[in-house]
């Protein structure tokens, strides 16, 4: 385990070092425009490395490799996409056929699916999705996976939601004995935390900046969304599937905000704007560094109900019907102060 961590460190650093060159040669950058106020272009490889990084350090893992060929398929899928979104942006559509078609593969045959929502009802007994268990996990899935996207708008905004939710999902996995799953948190985390210090222009430099990219912002949803599911299904679950909103927390409410937004004000589901959360704290006058931790704060107590949530057992009901409540009161507010 501990080869796999150094790998996933020294591979993902290698290669946001050496692909930076590349990138600006070949324009893999983010402009700056009249959305994004960063000041130069900066080189879209963070995905990549993670990607690469994240894959070579699994094969040294002594677990079996079977388990995740299917999720391992998606994530490669997905890279390529996000890789040319970067280079030269695709359309929406294009990428949402995508992400049904790996979120679709990976629910028919790797069997991972969501078969109830819990006992939201306090009748005793969870209400089973019946057949609509594969439709309604595969549009969960391409919505973490567009959640994920979406906020990644703030240096180091999406990589530390990712640490966070994952490292969650670990403490779980960790105490329930699921060496296998634990391993792969932890080797992600790894590579993730390694490009994190790269995003930060005050600890590598304004030259050395690296962003993450749709390679990698989907990509991260991804896995995400797989842990989530993972470990919230199965005999004896150590996430219980009703405290699984409350890990994604964050980028969960501002993609609920964000469409509402859009829909009010009858413009593309998918264009970009300046509505996000990130972009409203900056907008109302907090620099970057104030903005992103007030916004990983808050998501620090939303993942921490889910990890207690889950410990103590607290009734699926509560957790379902006050995150419903979290969800609609933001919503409101987003909407009478648009």
């Amino acid at each position: 385990m501990t080869l796999s961590l150094i790998t996933a460190v020294v591979i993902t650093a290698s290669l946001l070092v050496f692909l930076r060159p590349i990138a600006v040669s070949i324009g893999l950058v983010d402009r700056p425009d009249a959305r994004k106020k960063h000041r130069a272009d900066v080189p879209l490889i963070g995905g990549i490395s993670i990607l690469i990084g994240l894959s070579l350090s699994v094969l040294l893992l002594p677990s079996s490799l079977e388990n995740y060929r299917i999720v391992f398929f998606g994530i490669g899928v997905l890279g390529v996409i996000g890789v040319l979104d970067d280079r030269k942006d695709v359309s929406a559509k294009t990428r949402i056929v995508a992400q049904f078609l790996v979120a679709t593969i990976l629910v028919t045959l790797d069997d991972v699916f969501v078969l109830h929502i819990g006992d939201i009802l306090a009748r005793d007994y969870p209400v089973y999705l019946g057949p609509l268990s594969y439709p309604l996990t595969i549009i969960a899935i391409v919505g973490v996976i567009n959640a994920f996207n979406m906020i990644d708008g703030l240096d180091g905004l999406a990589a530390s939601l990712l640490i966070m939710a994952c490292l969650s999902v670990g403490v779980l996995l960790f105490l329930a004995g699921d060496e296998d799953h634990l391993n792969l948190v932890l080797v992600l985390v790894a590579a993730t935390a390694t490009f994190l210090l790269f995003n930060f222009d005050w600890i590598v430099g304004r030259s050395r900046q690296v962003f993450l990219g749709d390679a990698g912002s989907m990509v991260l949803g991804f896995v995400v969304v797989y842990l989530l599911i993972v470990a919230s299904t199965g005999g004896k679950p150590p996430l219980r599937v009703t405290a699984a909103p409350w890990i994604i927390g964050l980028p969960l409410l501002d993609l609920l905000g964000v469409l509402a937004l859009r829909i009010l004000n009858k413009t593309p589901l998918f264009k970009a704007d300046r509505l996000h959360i990130h972009h409203v704290l900056i907008d109302r006058g907090l620099n970057k560094i104030t903005a992103l931790g007030a916004l990983l704060i808050l998501q620090l107590g939303f993942c921490g109900i889910g990890i207690l949530g889950s410990l103590n057992y607290w009734p699926d009901w509560a957790l379902f019907w006050a995150a419903v409540m979290v969800a609609v009161s933001y919503i409101g507010l987003r909407l009478k102060f648009a």
